[in-house]
C-alpha cells in the first residue's frame, strides 16, 4: 500500500487565510455597526432607517460568507481561492465607483483596497501557493 502524505500548506496561504478571516470578523462587525447607524435621528430623519438596514445586512451576510470561503480556501479548495479572488476584485471595483462618484472622498479606501487584493490575493495565485490548489490525482 502506498501512503500518501498530505501536502503541508504554504505558510503564504496561511498568512492569507488570517488574513481572510479577520477581513470577514471585520465586515460582520462593522454591519453591525451601520445598523446602529439606522437608530441615529439623522438618519430617521432622512428617511435613511431602511437602507441603512438593508445595507448592515449586506454587509454581515457578506462578512459570513468571506469567512466560509477562508475555511474553504485553508482546505485548499479551488472554488473558495476563486470565489475569495472574485470578492476582492468587486470591493476593488466598488471603491473605484466610489472614488469617481465622490471624488473628495479621496484614494484611501481604493489603496487599501488594492493593498489587501494583492497580499491576500497573489499568494494563492503565484508560486507554492498556486501548486498547494493543484488538482490531485
Amino acid at each position: 500500500m502506498d501512503a500518501v502524505a498530505p501536502r503541508r500548506r504554504p505558510g503564504l496561504v496561511t498568512f492569507a487565510v488570517v488574513l481572510i478571516y479577520i477581513a470577514g470578523i471585520v465586515e460582520v462587525l462593522v454591519g453591525i455597526g451601520v445598523i446602529f447607524v439606522r437608530y441615529l435621528p439623522e438618519a430617521e430623519a432622512d428617511g435613511l432607517a431602511f437602507p441603512v438596514t438593508v445595507l448592515g445586512a449586506a454587509m454581515i451576510i457578506i462578512g459570513l460568507a468571506v469567512v466560509s470561503l477562508a475555511s474553504g480556501v485553508a482546505r485548499g479548495s479551488r472554488f473558495a481561492r476563486g470565489a475569495i479572488t472574485i470578492l476582492l476584485l468587486l470591493g476593488l471595483v466598488i471603491d473605484i465607483v466610489d472614488l469617481v462618484l465622490d471624488p473628495d472622498s479621496g484614494p484611501s479606501s481604493l489603496i487599501g483596497q488594492a493593498v489587501v487584493c494583492v497580499v491576500v490575493a497573489l499568494p494563492l495565485w503565484v508560486g507554492p501557493g498556486r501548486r498547494s490548489f493543484a488538482r490531485r490525482s
